[in-house]
């Protein structure tokens, strides 16, 4: 089945099922998605959590998913190996894309950003989704390579928490610019952002870039 295309409605209505990794973000990208779409509306809500495996085992989230004239869904949590030595399996989250895309939703696929200092992680990550997608198509936001973009022109820039693993405020703002392209088709480094605490404005329009350059360069979507 192909991926419906909902760039162009005048509501985006974003659902996310997740992990950690997606905590607050929705917010985040309906903020900009509301200074960049004039007088289009964004909301987000969370339907699902935990790993992609665990998540589409509950019934009431594919119900939420089917019933609530959703426009897209953020899809994060599948499973891998950080050693890469161990296979998971992906029919958790090939699920979760056919039942997007029966009930007319886009489905976007989310590789997270790799952790501190592994240079590497997130072209692995990626390509463990494009994996995914050649299975059941799916949009895919390059959020990790978007990561490595920015890191390489601005490595001063803090985009990791405290951890190393997670994403700190401006970690995650970036990750939102992504998605916010993804879903309203509208290229990031081409709109007027509100500003941003903790970046300059050269700095800010270096991220919508290196957002807007990396989806140019692998295509977030099949349409």
């Amino acid at each position: 089945m192909q991926v419906p295309n909902n760039q162009s409605l005048s509501a985006y209505r974003i659902a996310i099922t997740g992990n950690s990794h997606v905590s607050g973000l929705g917010g985040v990208v309906t903020s900009i998605i509301k200074q960049i779409s004039g007088e289009k509306t964004a909301e987000s809500q969370m339907i699902g959590h935990g790993f992609l495996d665990v998540s589409v085992k509950s019934t009431s989230s594919l119900d939420v998913l089917a019933n609530d004239n959703w426009s897209h869904i953020i899809l994060q949590g599948q499973k891998y190996s950080q050693s890469r030595t161990t296979n998971y399996s992906t029919t958790g989250a090939q699920r979760w894309i056919a039942s997007a895309k029966d009930a007319g939703v886009t489905p976007i696929l989310f590789p997270e950003h790799p952790q501190r200092g592994d240079d590497t992680e997130a072209e692995y990550v990626y390509g463990l989704h494009q994996v995914i997608t050649a299975q059941q198509a799916s949009c895919i936001a390059p959020v990790g390579l978007v990561w490595d973009r920015v890191l390489q022109l601005m490595p001063h820039i803090a985009l990791h928490a405290t951890d190393g693993n997670h994403a700190s405020a401006l970690g995650k703002y970036l990750t939102a610019l992504v998605f916010a392209e993804i879903i309203t088709g509208q290229r990031i480094d081409s709109v007027s952002l509100e500003p941003v605490s903790g970046l300059l404005p050269d700095e800010q329009l270096l991220m919508a870039q290196a957002v807007s350059e990396i989806i140019f360069q692998h295509p977030a979507c099949p349409f």
